[in-house]
């Protein structure tokens, strides 16, 4: 089994922003699957959880190089298909 972390700490800048957007994405995802149950309240909740995610994968996407984002996808378990479903769930600003 092969694994490559990934672990830098750039001095005086705090995390190095492939480890950030892990972090974030991670806990995004930890809360998705923590939201069980179909009452309302719930789906809103879901709903708003997988808009979020998917606002952070687009962010992620600009701010990392392609295979920084490949290995992001990879550790995160997220194949292309479900890194675009969360993508699509993000709502254009109104005007």
């Amino acid at each position: 089994m092969r694994k490559i972390k990934l672990r830098w700490f750039v001095k005086g800048k705090g995390m190095h922003p492939f480890d950030r957007w892990k972090a974030i994405l991670s806990k995004d995802l930890l809360e998705l699957q923590q939201l069980h149950g179909q009452d309302a309240s719930t789906r809103l909740r879901r709903l708003l959880k997988e808009q979020e995610l998917g606002q952070h994968c687009c962010e992620a996407g600009e701010n990392l190089s392609d295979f920084e984002l490949s290995l992001l996808k990879m550790e995160l378990g997220l194949d292309e298909q479900g890194w675009h479903a969360y993508k699509s769930k993000v709502r254009p600003p109104r005007e």
